[in-house]
C-alpha cells in the first residue's frame, strides 16, 4: 500500500510539473506548482497551496443544480484554478478569498493572462473577517485551515445565508475535518466523490 501511494504521489508530481513547465509557464501562468509557504502571523492553523485536478473539478461542478442560480466562493482560493474552471459554468458570480498575499498576486496575474479578471473576483482577506458570505450559496474548501477555524467559518456562512433563506452547498475537498460540518446536524451529504489523481475524497453537503 505504501509503495502504491508513493507511485501515485510521484505520478501527480510529474503530471503537474509537465503542466507547469510545458503548458502554463510559456503562457505566463502558474496553477500547478505547490506553495506551502505560510504567511507571517497566520500560524500553523492555515495550510499551503496545492492544486485541485481540473478533471476532478469538472466532476464536481457537473453535480450542481445550476437552474437554481448559483454563486461560488472559493475559501482559500490560492492561485484560482478552481475559479478558472468554474468560469466555464453558468455561475451567477465566481469569487475567491485567501489570506496569502503572494498567492493572491499570482491569482490576479493568472486571471489577467486568461482575460478572466472581469469575470472572477479574488480578495486578500482572512476568512474570519470576510463579511459577504451571504452573497453566495456554493462554498469550496480545499482543506485550507484547521478544524477550529473551519468551525468558525461554517458558523459565519450559516448565519449570513440563513438571513437570505438560501439553500447552500459546501464542497469540501480532502475533508480532513469533515466532523466539523457533520456535527452541526443540519447538513446533508449529497455526493461523495473521489479524485483518483490526488487520492482525495470530496464531500458535497447541502443545507437549507
Amino acid at each position: 500500500m505504501k509503495i502504491y501511494k508513493w507511485i501515485c504521489r510521484w505520478k501527480r508530481y510529474i503530471i503537474f510539473a509537465f503542466q507547469y513547465y510545458f503548458i502554463e509557464k510559456p503562457r505566463g501562468l502558474d496553477f500547478s506548482m505547490r506553495d506551502l509557504e505560510i504567511p507571517e502571523g497566520s500560524g500553523k492553523s492555515v495550510h499551503g497551496y496545492s492544486k485541485t485536478n481540473e478533471k476532478h473539478l469538472e466532476n464536481i461542478f457537473q453535480r450542481l443544480p445550476f437552474m437554481q442560480g448559483l454563486s461560488l466562493l472559493d475559501v482559500g482560493c490560492g492561485k484560482v484554478v478552481v475559479l478558472k474552471e468554474a468560469a466555464k459554468y453558468p455561475f451567477d458570480k465566481v469569487s475567491g478569498i485567501d489570506i496569502n498575499p503572494k498567492l493572491i498576486s499570482i491569482a490576479k496575474k493568472n486571471m489577467r493572462r486568461l482575460h478572466l479578471d472581469k469575470k472572477i473576483v479574488c480578495e486578500e482577506i482572512n476568512a474570519l473577517e470576510f463579511q459577504n458570505y451571504g452573497s453566495y450559496n456554493v462554498f469550496f474548501f480545499f482543506n485550507p485551515f484547521d478544524g477550529e477555524i473551519l468551525d468558525r467559518v461554517i458558523d459565519k456562512i450559516i448565519e449570513d445565508t440563513y438571513v437570505m433563506q438560501k439553500r447552500i452547498y459546501i464542497i469540501y475537498h480532502n475533508p480532513v475535518f469533515k466532523n466539523v460540518i457533520e456535527k452541526k446536524g443540519i447538513f446533508t451529504l449529497k455526493h461523495k466523490l473521489y479524485d483518483t489523481l490526488k487520492q482525495y475524497e470530496t464531500h458535497i453537503y447541502t443545507y437549507g
